[in-house]
Order: C-alpha cells, then structure tokens, then sequence
C-alpha cells in the first residue's frame, strides 16, 4: 500500500469564528476519532500526564475544519483563512488555550480504521512539533475530526484546549520599602515590570508561570492560583 503523509509545523494560536459538520462514512471517522482520543491518552499516561478529556465544542471545531479540507483539498493551520483558536471560538468554546495537530493520507489501497489511526498518532508522536501538543502538561480538554471526500484521501485534525475557566490568577504583594523588578516567564516568551514599595500586581495566567525578581536570588514555578510577597527575605510563597 502506499500513502503520503504531510505533518507541517504546528503552533499556538488566539481569537475569533466559524461551527460544525462530519465527514462521509460517519460510524468509520467516528472509530478513528475516538481511538485517536483514546491512544493520546495512553501516550500521555506513559509520560505522566493527566488525560486530556473530550469537549464538544472543539470536536465540532476539529470537524468542520476536517471536512473543509478534505472538500477542498486546501491544507494548512490557515486553509480556512482563519486560526485554530478563531475556529474553536465559533464553536462555542471559550478558550484559554487552543493548540492544534492536522495531518492527511492518501492511499491507493483498502484502508482501515487501524491503519488510519496509527499513521496519525504515531506520525505526530514522531513529529517534535506535534508531540508537544500532545504532550503539554497545561491542556485538559481535546477534539478531533476525521473526514474524507473520497474514500481515498483523509484529513484528522486534533485540537487541544484549556478552557478560559480554568485560568488562575497569581498575586505579587511588595511588601518591601524598595521598587522591586519582577521577571515572569511562561510559553517560552519573558515580560518584566517594576512593582513599586507596597504595590500588587495580580495577574491572569493560562500557561506554567516563572517569577522572579531581578536579584535572582529566588524563583518561582506556578501552575495553579498562588499568592506571593516579597519582604526583606526575598520572594516567597504565602499560605
């Protein structure tokens, strides 16, 4: 049999609109899909990571992008003309992360739910890009699509997704007579301010967050809601 696989690079993205549809051969794609849910979370158990579970709004999403794709023939996180977060947002989700993983095959032999499944997953398992999708400690949530207009090409397209409420809020409280410089890191960006003596900053976060102050003496690694203070002892947690 043979087949082509694509897997472009894949990436985080924000904001805005479009809804829902399914692929040809409906109780097929849905094996596919549900396997491929299911085959993640086996993956991400083996590296000691919660599973991610299935929401409606981003399989809606990840559905009516598969089967654009595969109507058209148009590829890519933008065939569409818009991102995968504006395309999770039409579907109802209100979202704090949204990261996505597509992928297609063209065969020119039988094909079955087994085999799709397995090009997939593995292919975006192998894939450094794809894997950290699949493999971010942050998302909880994920949606896939599996469509084909003709039996013969197939477009998967897996979302994964934090949603907006799952957002937790840190509190850096300067409890110091001096303007303390606090350095916050998260997804790989760093974004520093100055926080004067007696001030606090609240701050909304989706990502792990790192702060620190520019003395570097101390730093911080948070994934839930957290208050902080910095004293004459440095930056500590409180209770």
């Amino acid at each position: 049999m043979r087949f082509t696989l694509h897997f472009p690079l894949c990436f985080l993205v924000a904001s805005v609109a479009v809804a829902q549809e399914s692929s040809p051969k409906n109780g097929f794609a849905d094996r596919v899909e549900s396997a491929i849910v299911s085959q993640t979370n086996d993956f991400r158990k083996k590296n000691e990571l919660a599973s991610v579970s299935g929401d409606e709004e981003l399989t809606s999403a990840a559905k009516k992008f598969a089967q654009y794709m595969a109507d058209t023939g148009d590829y890519g996180h933008r065939a569409d003309g818009q991102t995968p977060a504006q395309r999770a947002k039409a579907a109802g989700y209100e979202y704090c992360v949204v990261r996505e993983n597509i992928a297609y095959r063209t065969n020119t032999g039988d094909i079955t739910a087994e085999s799709l499944v397995e090009v997939f997953v593995q292919g975006w398992i192998d894939s450094p890009s794809h894997r950290e999708n699949m493999l971010a400690d942050y998302v909880t949530q994920t949606g896939v699509g599996v469509a084909s207009s003709d039996g013969v090409t197939y477009y998967a397209v897996q979302l994964f997704g934090r949603p907006k409420s799952a957002a937790f809020v840190v509190e850096v409280a300067n409890r110091s007579d001096q303007p303390q410089t606090i350095i916050v890191e998260a997804n790989g960006s760093q974004d520093e301010f100055e926080l004067p003596p007696r001030g606090i900053v609240r701050m909304k976060r989706c990502f792990p967050t790192t702060i620190a102050t520019d003395s570097g003496q101390q730093t911080v690694s948070l994934q839930k809601a957290t208050s902080l203070v910095i004293d004459a002892e440095g930056l500590k947690t409180t209770p």
